[in-house]
């Protein structure tokens, strides 16, 4: 059995590598593709648990815009022409 301080620390490892993963990923991905796994991800979320969408609904809005502003400037950066 882990203690907390081995989960927490496993925790940040994984959270780590996603970020890195996202880095090398995003300058490859379309925004709209990239908005599309998240918002798939956010149904995943709610599907595993019903009262997710309104516990997490402002947070989800947020990290939308977040990711939105993100995506736009790498888009810019990249020249893509993203819808308004």
């Amino acid at each position: 059995m882990m203690t907390i301080k081995e989960w927490a620390a496993e925790y940040r490892r994984i959270n780590e590598a996603e970020r890195e993963d996202l880095r090398q990923r995003l300058p490859l991905e379309l925004p709209q593709d990239s908005i599309r796994g998240y918002l798939s991800l956010c149904e995943f979320v709610v599907k595993l648990s019903p009262d997710a969408r309104e516990a997490f609904a402002e947070e989800r809005r947020r990290r939308y815009l977040e990711l939105e502003a993100r995506l736009r400037k790498a888009a810019r950066y990249w020249n893509h022409a993203l819808p308004n």
